[in-house]
């Protein structure tokens, strides 16, 4: 990893360059590194089967805030948005869910 030093078009800057190079920004400083290639990871079961709830979770957040109706009902918690407390709320009722029918199942 290349620490950028003395360069003001890069210095500051965080983000990827391409697919060539990505601008990291670690304890306040700028870093260059070479794009990640994740083309040979393999996910495990569990890792595939949370992208597909996250990915559900983050289509109901959308709806919510794309319809106004929706969105100026949904209730806050403290000062995050609609957006995310929506994405929190299906994740929360997700795990319950999955609590008691593994719970359900125990019996």
């Amino acid at each position: 990893m290349a620490e950028v030093k003395d360069n003001y078009i890069v210095q500051g800057s965080s983000g990827r360059i391409g697919k060539l190079v990505v601008n990291k920004i670690i304890n306040g400083k700028t870093f260059i590194t070479k794009y990640p290639d994740r083309s040979k990871v393999n996910y495990t079961k569990e890792q595939i089967e949370f992208r597909e709830i996250f990915a559900k979770a983050a289509k109901f957040a959308s709806e919510i805030v794309s319809d106004p109706a929706k969105k100026s009902t949904y209730p806050r918690q403290g000062r995050k948005s609609i957006y995310h407390c929506a994405l929190s709320d299906y994740m929360t009722d997700y795990k319950r869910k999955k609590a008691e029918d593994l719970s359900a199942d125990a019996e």
